[in-house]
C-alpha cells in the first residue's frame, strides 16, 4: 500500500515538495490545485516520475443537501470544479461530504440527514455530478461520517448501487462512523465489516485514531493516529489486500504528532511484514527538529 499525509510545507516548488515527500516515506499525497498552467504541469511531472501517487483532492465540507436553493446549487457547481481538477491532475479521488438538512453549513446533525427523501437527493446529486463532468480518471467518492449519509459500510452499499456509476467510489475513514462504544470497543471486527462490504470500491482510506472518554453519557474522541484505540493490526492488514496499491492518507495533526505518528505506522507495518511502497528513502531524521529546511525546528 502507499502511505501519504501532510507535508506542512505548501509554498514550496515541485522538486523540494518530492523530496519532502520521499524523506517522510511517503509514496502518496494529498492534491491542491495550482492556477499557474505551467506550475501545474510541473507538479504533476514531478511526482509521476518520482512514483508518488496524487491520491486525494478535497472537496470537503460542502453541503449537498442545503435547505438554500441558491446556496445548495453554488455548493454542487463548487464540486464540479473540484471533480474537474482532480481529473486535470488524474488524482485518484475527489472526497466530497454528505449533505446536512440545514443552510450554512456542513456536517451538523438533524432529523431528517437520514431519510429516505436525503438519500434520493445524495443519490441524484452524486449522478448529476458525474454525469455534468464525465471523470475519465478520478474517482468521486464520500467521506464516511457519523452525522451523514454514509454512516455505516450497508448505508455506503446502498448508495453506491442507487447511484450506479462506475466513476463513484469509496473513501473510508472508521474513525468518523465509530459512533458507540460497541463499534469502539470492537472496532476490529467493524474494520472488517467495512472491508467485507465495500471492498471492491474502496481506492483510499484515512489514518488517525480515537478514544472513548470515561463520562456518564456517550463520548468518542478523534486523536492522531497511534494515540488511540483504532486497531491498526486490522486496518492495515485489509487495506493490504486491496488492489490496486492503495493509498492511506493521515490527517488531522500536527507537525508535533507527525513524528509519533509515521514511527507508529512503519513500526506497526513491520511487525505485520506490511512494506508501504516507495518509502525507502525516509529519513527519520526529517522529524527530529534539526531539518529546518523543510520543518520548524520546535518538533519534539
Amino acid at each position: 500500500m502507499r502511505l501519504g499525509g501532510p507535508i506542512f510545507k505548501n509554498d514550496v516548488d515541485a522538486k523540494t515538495a518530492v523530496e519532502i515527500h520521499r524523506k517522510l516515506g511517503f509514496g502518496a499525497a494529498f492534491a491542491t490545485f495550482i492556477e499557474d498552467d505551467a506550475k501545474r504541469g510541473e507538479f504533476v511531472a514531478a511526482f509521476a516520475e518520482a512514483d508518488i501517487v496524487l491520491a486525494e483532492y478535497g472537496s470537503y465540507c460542502i453541503n449537498i443537501l442545503d435547505t438554500d436553493k441558491e446556496v445548495r446549487e453554488q455548493n454542487i457547481q463548487d464540486i464540479m470544479t473540484n471533480l474537474r481538477r482532480a481529473d486535470e491532475m488524474k488524482v485518484r479521488c475527489c472526497v466530497i461530504h454528505g449533505g446536512s438538512v440545514e443552510t450554512g453549513g456542513w456536517g451538523a446533525a438533524h432529523r431528517d440527514n437520514f431519510s429516505q427523501k436525503s438519500f434520493d437527493d445524495t443519490v441524484a446529486t452524486v449522478q448529476r455530478i458525474i454525469d455534468e463532468v464525465k471523470p475519465s480518471t478520478t474517482k468521486l467518492v464520500m467521506e464516511t461520517e457519523s452525522y451523514l449519509f454514509p454512516d455505516s459500510p450497508q448505508e455506503y452499499l446502498r448508495i453506491i448501487k442507487a447511484v450506479d456509476r462506475p466513476e463513484f467510489a469509496v473513501h473510508l475513514d472508521p474513525v468518523n462512523i465509530t459512533s458507540n462504544p460497541r463499534r469502539f470497543y470492537e472496532n476490529g471486527a467493524f474494520i472488517r465489516e467495512c472491508f467485507e462490504v465495500l471492498s471492491p470500491w474502496i481506492v483510499s482510506c484515512h489514518a488517525k485514531d480515537t478514544n472513548i472518554v470515561d463520562h456518564a453519557s456517550v463520548q468518542i474522541t478523534e486523536t492522531f493516529v497511534g494515540d488511540g484505540g483504532l486497531d491498526y493490526d486490522v486496518y492495515l492488514q485489509e487495506i493490504a489486500k486491496l488492489e490496486p496499491n492503495p493509498t492511506l492518507m493521515i490527517e488531522h495533526l500536527s507537525e508535533a504528532q507527525m513524528k509519533q505518528g509515521l514511527e507508529f505506522l512503519f513500526a506497526k507495518a513491520e511487525a505485520l511484514g506490511i512494506e508501504f511502497e516507495n518509502s525507502s528513502e525516509r529519513d527519520p531524521s526529517i522529524l527530529d527538529g534539526t531539518n529546518t529546511e523543510y520543518f520548524a525546528p520546535h518538533l519534539d
